[in-house]
């Protein structure tokens, strides 16, 4: 493809302020005071991104801590309550991480961190506790369930987990896209499955679909332009089975038009949803 530049440049044949490539088709100048404008935003941007990248002060001393990006989504606060605390609708270390299980648990929050809010003053070494995802939920009383950890800001932090069936796996959500944690997927068979509960929580959900190479199912009602290739498409009031002991049950959603689903897991008896599991009793 042919350029030229601006006929500015070309007449005093050095560059000037301003001066930028265009396509042969037509010939364009943009002004110093534009660039000058750009600059300005360029550099509001950068004191904003360093300005979220602060340090909360209602951290405790020490080594970990919360910056001033943490959109309060409850992911580390969950994944290592000893360490971290809700203070002034944020997240925040109250309680620096001593033991190595607390710190393991701190670090499994880091990566999971859906903004990549949660740091330590000297850099750790997460490659292997990266290989640890996704993490076991209970295997005793839940074999085969796992939590996938890295959350996505795009879904406000939503949970994606990871269950190991007989008939073909299920990934319940959509996590941050990892290659690390993909390769892991893999290494416990791939999924037959990716069920996305509702349309907030398909964030890199294409990317996932691609690598694993399953079908992803969502209700009719929560379809929108972004999932609109979805393989499997639910219809109705449900509940849907796809396999003897697993069902889908759809459940009214955030708002009285928009749905959202649920899957559920009879034979353990619980529920998943985008942000929560609960266990039901008989």
């Amino acid at each position: 493809m042919e350029f030229a530049v601006t006929l500015q440049q070309q007449a005093m044949n050095k560059p000037c302020l301003g001066a930028y490539l265009v396509k042969s088709s037509g010939l364009g100048f943009e002004s110093p005071r534009r660039k000058l404008d750009s600059c300005r935003m360029v550099k509001t941007r950068v004191q904003a991104s360093k300005i979220r990248r602060e340090r909360r002060p209602q951290n405790n001393d020490g080594d970990y801590y919360v910056d001033n990006g943490c959109i309060d989504c409850d992911t580390c606060r969950w994944m290592a309550p000893r360490t971290f605390k809700r203070i002034d609708e944020r997240s925040a270390v109250y309680s620096q991480p001593n033991s190595a299980e607390e710190r393991l648990k701190a670090l499994q929050a880091l990566i999971s961190c859906p903004t990549a809010s949660i740091h330590t003053e000297s850099p750790p070494d997460i490659s292997q506790v990266q290989m640890l995802f996704p993490l076991p939920l209970d295997e005793k009383s839940l074999s085969g369930v796992y939590l996938c950890g890295y959350h996505s800001d795009k879904s406000h932090g939503a949970t994606a987990y990871f269950i190991v069936h007989p008939k073909g796996n299920i990934l319940v959500g959509s996590p941050r896209y990892s290659e690390c944690l993909a390769h892991n997927l893999e290494g416990l068979g791939g999924a037959r499955y990716m069920f996305l509960t509702h349309s907030d929580d398909v964030p890199d959900h294409a990317r996932w679909a691609k690598r694993l190479q399953c079908d992803r199912i969502l209700h009719m009602r929560e379809v929108k332009l972004p999932t609109a290739d979805v393989e499997l498409i639910l219809e109705g009031q449900g509940p849907w089975s796809i396999f003897s002991d697993f069902d889908l049950i759809f459940t009214p959603g955030h708002t009285e038009s928009q749905g959202k689903s649920g899957a559920y897991n009879a034979y353990y008896s619980w529920i998943f949803s985008g942000f929560y599991r609960v266990m039901v009793r008989d």
